[in-house]
């Protein structure tokens, strides 16, 4: 794994000097200097379970939350010799793409205060460089996008590969345990430790990742999007093909149906705030949340989702509930539903022809907060990574080039289950693109 100057005190103080609200509890270093990951450590997001530090998702409705259990993905971590060193903040509750949402304050994009980090991982993101690797989740894109605005490897994996418990639900369908590392090795050795299925998740499965090796891929589809990116990023997607041509590699280029990638987004949207909705009502002062005293039931409710939730978080919430209505479930939660399918269909039949289908990770580089340059949210390329989210599959996003002195990445995936290959092919691909960056 990667080797750090900084030992866990030099991050620590590093980390209580930073500016960036993006810590939210310190721990102690642990003792324990056996496993394949002892001497790691790592940060994780707030929206996982921990009994020790806090667990509140950077949500003032749970600021008092203290969990009785670990998170199995933290679990697994410490057994194997990691040192968690910060929780970190993440947009509210996991919802939120900006890194702008937490209720602790915004979360800046750590090589351009005036960049988008991204998010909901958007604490994880921000504190990589002082972290062998850092945890956090993905239900749309949450930590590949912060990996390209930064530069970094974001790695989701299949759906189930991991365990979910412990992790505070978002979206239940689409929700997976992610992270992000330095290189594509640092992120086999975190899937070699927390892949596996879990009784406490039903939806987990066991996928081989024992034995990763670098692998040439035989097939492989570039997704046809130029119009879609900027001119600096199609210029370094064509070295990447030519020299994959140039290795014996059969590409094909393919021009996806664009309308029906059009329908991503509020395909996304419609699910994951539905599901937002109905996994995020116990948060109300009495199930689950801070409860005030001498109050009636109904005014202990309104206050705890008035003044415990961020307005972003409200606005989703009200559009899940609108989304579920009795009158409004055919219209478009089941109509989105059924869109999921055409979509997943879609893409598996490409998938299942190919090692690997290839497309940018975004448009570009980080865009500004705000300004002129900001967030272009009419472009596929701006929500095309939910794709695996619908789909289940596993998805790298690699580090391709970078303009203006910030970096932007690559998405490589796979079809479903099959993350051992993703992950033997992306060694492969990594070297490649160092060699073209090396010209």
């Amino acid at each position: 794994m990667t080797k750090f100057q900084l030992s866990f005190q030099g991050a620590l103080e590093k980390l209580k000097n930073d500016k960036n609200n993006t810590v939210a509890y310190f721990f102690q270093e642990k003792n324990n200097k056996k496993g394949v990951l002892a001497n790691k450590f790592f940060s994780i997001k707030s929206n996982f379970a921990t009994t020790e530090g806090v667990s509140h998702a950077s949500s003032i409705s749970l600021l008092n939350f203290k969990p009785s259990y670990n998170a199995t993905v933290f679990q697994k971590l410490i057994n194997a010799g990691a040192q968690p060193l910060v929780k970190v903040h993440n947009d509210e509750l996991g919802l939120g793409g900006k890194g702008l949402f937490s209720a602790f304050g915004k979360i800046v994009n750590p090589l351009d205060k005036t960049k988008l980090i991204g998010g909901s991982s958007s604490g994880s993101a921000a504190t990589i460089n002082f972290v062998h690797f850092a945890i956090g989740s993905d239900t749309g894109d949450s930590i590949r996008r912060p990996a390209s605005f930064i530069g970094k490897v974001g790695f989701k994996p299949s759906y189930g590969a991991v365990s979910r418990y412990g992790l505070f639900p978002y979206a239940t369908s689409l929700d997976t345990v992610a992270w992000l590392t330095h290189n594509v090795l640092d992120s086999i050795l975190v899937s070699q430790v927390v892949f596996g299925s879990d009784e406490n998740d039903l939806t987990s499965v066991e996928i081989d990742v024992k034995n990763v090796e670098k692998t040439k891929p035989k097939k492989v589809a570039f997704l046809d999007l130029d119009a879609e990116i900027e001119d600096y990023v199609v210029k370094k997607l064509y070295k990447l093909r030519n020299i994959l041509k140039s290795d014996q590699v059969e590409i094909e280029i393919i021009k996806p149906d664009l309308n029906l990638l059009k329908t991503i987004l509020p395909v996304y949207e419609i699910i994951s705030y539905s599901e937002a909705t109905s996994n995020l009502s116990a948060i109300n002062g009495i199930t689950f949340g801070n409860t005030e005293k001498n109050l009636k039931w109904e005014e202990i409710f309104i206050r705890t989702r008035s003044d415990g939730f961020g307005l972003m978080l409200q606005k989703r919430l009200i559009w899940g509930s609108f989304f579920l209505e009795k009158d409004n479930q055919e219209h478009f939660f089941i109509k989105a539903k059924k869109m999921r399918t055409l979509i997943k269909n879609y893409y598996e039949s490409i998938l299942n022809k190919f090692d690997l289908v290839v497309f940018p990770a975004f448009y570009g580089i980080a865009p500004d907060i705000q300004g002129e340059n900001s967030e272009k949210s009419d472009k596929i390329t701006n929500f095309i990574l939910a794709i695996s989210n619908l789909v289940g599959n596993p998805s790298i996003s690699l580090p391709l080039g970078s303009y203006k002195n910030l970096p932007f990445n690559l998405a490589v995936d796979s079809k479903i289950n099959s993350d051992a290959e993703l992950l033997g092919f992306s060694l492969y691909l990594e070297e490649k693109i160092s060699e073209i960056n090396n010209e």
